[in-house]
């Protein structure tokens, strides 16, 4: 039985609009860049503050791409949506970079823009300042609607309830992702005596996708039969409680699995984890899992399989609809969701051993041959830091060993740094505590993702690992003078490199021996001189220091992160490390 909506006073569109962002009960922050359009909602918001720590809470953020990865941060650590308030056409577009994130990783947030006011004097809230003719858009929405999955303008504040409740259930319904909420002036400022609160049961978004029972079977009748069969995964973990599902399904057959490192999806330390290289195992596989993989490989890897290989792919659109071009092989593409999907097909295969489908010895032998291979990658790895832990400049696999060696069983690591190999370096078995940078790639997430995960996380102790061309992405005095305002403490380390060495490495894989690589010139790559970007931190309240002796660096970690952990202050790291060019 469906529960009536109720009925709250108000005074304005903005009171209404505010009521029914309340009223979802997950925004808990509502992360602004506030303009001339929000007048009404910043009247409305001093008028309804309250001190309940569940109501919505303004923070100042001033650039749209950070507000937008804050948004992105705190949904990594709780599975909550978030708010985030721009400015009309200007704001949204300066918002662009992380809704393209967002949508890459299919993460759910409302971003609300003011609508450049549309009339001149006859309404309230009418066009008045100079600015508002030339803001204007024909279609505001259409700067963001190839990455959201549903934008709309509010036209009338009679139905908000409808508008409001509808843009979470498509937000958080699979594949879930980012929708866009224009809100004109006219109606923020326009009187009112009531709004219609949606009800909590109206908010269910769609039930997730399940895969057909007769796939199901066949997919482990192909699993059990494999001589070589091998798992990879990209973005299992984005829901962290699919991790233990995918353990189960490597354990019961004794499956090897790879992991491109965008999310903790299995962790590296397990014998039969195979590392991050899934191309040296694919080439002898003959039945390949691609689970919540959208590249199984590269160029120009496409003809490395094995003769009447089978290929499986489970993702909740398994012909990735949304790219559009993509052209990977697939004898049995399965929508479906993996945390949903993996306990059914566990105890399908559970009930197949039972009955001798696979014998125990067969397995054992397998996992023996695995676990030597998983050995050999660990070996491999930790032999390559040992080999560059003295180096100076500071090797990047020793500046990630020194922060993994840093870590605790409650630390979590937002990694935007690219070309570092800190995910491969780091020993993970804790879902949820790396998070790495989104698929679409666009730059300048890490810091506000920080700053979003240390809100959703307050227990948390939450380090930023940067590349230095990444951090000037981040809009970094934004983040910084945020953090402070707010008292979020966090630690930023930045690969600092001084060079776009992922610029640099395609153009020398395009053309290993083209004039760049043998002039050892590439323009456009060189990040010198660098700035003193511990300054930056430090004009905003934070501890900062530069590292360039490597020896030096683990007793530096340390201090910085006492002053995070102790003082609630947030820390910065300049490390200096070596240039790929040097």
């Amino acid at each position: 039985m469906t529960t009536p909506n109720k009925t709250v006073p108000v005074s304005t569109g903005a009171e209404a609009f505010l009521a029914q962002m309340r009223a979802l009960g997950s925004v808990r922050y509502m992360f602004a860049n506030t303009g001339t359009d929000h007048g009404p909602l910043i009247e409305a918001m001093a008028k309804t503050a309250t001190e309940d720590p569940r109501d919505i809470r303004p923070i100042v953020v001033p650039h749209e791409q950070a507000a937008v990865s804050m948004a992105h941060g705190y949904y990594n650590v709780t599975q909550q949506p978030q708010m985030v308030l721009v400015h009309t056409l200007p704001g949204t577009a300066n918002a662009l970079g992380g809704i393209i994130n967002a949508a890459s990783a299919n993460v759910p947030l409302f971003l609300c823009a003011g609508r450049t006011p549309i009339t001149e004097g006859e309404l309230r809230g009418g066009k008045s300042q100079n600015i508002h003719w030339r803001q204007e858009s024909r279609d505001q929405g259409n700067v963001v609607r190839e990455f959201v999955k549903w934008d709309y303008e509010i036209r009338t504040n009679q139905n908000l309830a409808a508008v409001v409740s509808r843009a979470y259930k498509i937000a958080m319904s699979e594949p879930r992702g980012p929708v866009y909420m224009t809100l004109p002036r006219e109606w923020l400022a326009e009187t009112m005596e009531s709004t219609q609160v949606f009800a909590p049961d109206a908010l269910a978004p769609a039930s997730k996708a399940q895969v057909d029972q007769a796939s199901l079977e066949k997919i482990a009748e192909w699993l059990i039969a494999a001589e070589n069969p091998l798992i990879v995964t990209k973005y299992l973990g984005r829901n962290p409680e699919a991790v233990k599902f995918l353990v189960e399904l490597a354990e019961q057959l004794a499956i090897p699995v790879s992991q491109q490192l965008t999310y903790v999806n299995f962790p590296t330390d397990h014998p039969l984890y195979l590392g991050t290289q899934a191309i040296k195992y694919i080439r002898n596989a003959d039945v390949l899992f691609f689970i919540d993989t959208d590249v199984p490989w590269e160029p120009p890897n496409r003809n490395i399989l094995r003769d009447g290989v089978k290929i499986i792919h489970l993702e909740r659109d398994p012909l990735f609809t949304g790219i559009p071009g993509w052209g990977f092989p697939a004898d049995l593409p399965v929508t479906g969701c993996s945390e949903v999907t993996l306990p059914v097909l566990n105890a399908i295969i559970r009930s197949k051993l039972a009955a001798g489908a696979l014998s125990k010895a067969k397995r054992d032998e397998r996992r023996k041959k695995i676990e030597g291979e998983h050995t050999a990658v660990i070996r491999e790895m930790d032999a390559s830091v040992e080999a560059v832990k003295t180096q100076n400049p500071i090797h990047p696999y020793w500046l990630s060993k020194c922060i993994g060696d840093a870590m605790d069983d409650k630390t979590i690591i937002a990694n935007e740094t690219i070309t570092s190999k800190l995910a491969e370096v780091i020993h993970l078995n804790r879902p949820g505590s790396m998070f790495n940078t989104p698929l679409a790639g666009h730059l300048g997430w890490g810091l506000g993702a920080a700053i979003g995960m240390k809100l959703g996380a307050p227990e948390a102790t939450v380090i930023a690992a940067e590349g230095d061309g990444s951090y000037m992405f981040c809009a970094p005095t934004a983040c910084h003078f945020t953090a402070q305002k707010y008292q979020i403490p966090f630690l930023t380390v930045i690969y600092n490199n001084q060079a776009w060495n992922a610029s640099l490495n395609a153009a020398r894989g395009l053309y290993p021996d083209g004039v760049a690589a043998k002039t050892r010139n590439f323009p456009g790559t060189d990040l010198t001189p660098s700035p003193n970007f511990e300054l930056t931190a430090q004009a905003c309240g934070a501890y900062a220091a530069r590292v360039e002796d490597p020896s030096e660096l683990p007793d530096a970690m340390a201090k910085a992160l006492k002053v995070v952990k102790e003082e609630k202050r947030q820390a910065l790291l300049n490390v200096i490390c070596k240039n790929p060019l040097a």
